[in-house]
């Protein structure tokens, strides 16, 4: 893993309150890092709602969406600034949409944090489309604020851990992130039968103690390089038989961070993102960072 200080926080902006927690949380995150915060706004598109007959000038209108993501930006970087002295804070307005101007931040970014929802969400979708796109496509990691939102503090950080190299990956990401907030780690493991496995007199005939050992085995061998590297973060270690998000949500209660790869074990290579990683982010009260390694 590549050292924090070196690379940009990068934080999307668009006037909302979710991307006003996305800005503090971010800002807590490279305030601790030493690294550079980077607001991206992309202007608003073009779209249905803005048919030619209703834009009486172009010009004065673009003029005017670069006045207001300006006055976004002032806004935030007023609110961040008494926060956070010392934080360099860097701003980029972009032609949107959104999700491609985010992406296009991939090349300096350690970490893209974004809110659930953006400034034109409907208050009945879950995570909204750009959080969905960049975090789909971007090669770092991506955290999507979910819930009542503080900035990082000593509440415990949850990673899921299946043996995968994306689960290296995020095992990796939630130590860093533990470690520099001296916060505990919670490192939960989880494992489904097949259905007709133990159904019946057949439930006999496996020894549930060995398939738990083994299981509990598999844990430490996907934390044992990190918990060494890290030897300051407290870890506890949860294995479970059941669907690995049911068991991440039910851990995650009193959590400030879930951490998780974007796939795990089994996943189709070239799918977006597994269903773990996608019931968290539409079901935490917390945020939730994915973890990729394209």
């Amino acid at each position: 893993m590549s050292t924090p200080a070196s690379h940009s926080v990068v934080v999307g902006l668009d006037g909302s309150d979710a991307s006003t927690a996305a800005a503090l949380w971010g800002a807590s995150v490279a305030s601790k890092w030493g690294a550079t915060l980077s607001l991206v706004h992309a202007l608003p598109q073009d779209g249905p709602l803005y048919s030619p007959a209703a834009i009486m000038l172009e010009s004065q209108f673009l003029s005017q969406l670069r006045e207001d993501g300006e006055a976004i930006i002032g806004t935030a970087k007023r609110l961040l600034g008494p926060k956070f002295p010392g934080l360099e804070i860097e701003t980029t307005i972009s032609p949107g949409p959104a999700g491609t101007a985010l992406l296009e931040a991939v090349d300096w970014a350690r970490l893209i944090v974004l809110g659930s929802t953006g400034a034109g969400a409907f208050r009945s979708v879950l995570v909204g489309s750009t959080a969905l796109h960049v975090v789909n496509r971007a090669p770092c990691p991506v955290t999507v604020l979910r819930g009542e939102v503080t900035t990082p503090d000593q509440r415990p950080v949850v990673v899921g851990v299946d043996g995968s190299d994306l689960s290296s990956e995020a095992v990796g990401h939630a130590f860093e992130f533990a470690s520099f907030f001296e916060a505990p780690l919670s490192a939960v493991h989880t494992w489904q039968g097949s259905p007709t496995l133990g159904a019946g007199g057949t439930g006999m005939l496996v020894d549930w103690d060995a398939v738990r050992q083994e299981e509990e085995a598999l844990l430490s061998e996907g934390l044992a390089g990190e918990a060494e590297r890290y030897p300051d973060v407290a870890v506890t270690r949860v294995a479970e038989q059941g669907a690995a998000a049911d068991v991440i949500l039910r851990h995650s209660a009193d959590a400030q961070l879930i951490v998780v790869g974007s796939h795990g074990r089994g996943a189709l290579l070239g799918a977006l993102m597994g269903s773990t990683s996608q019931n968290l982010l539409h079901h935490a009260t917390c945020p939730v960072m994915i973890c990729r390694n394209e």
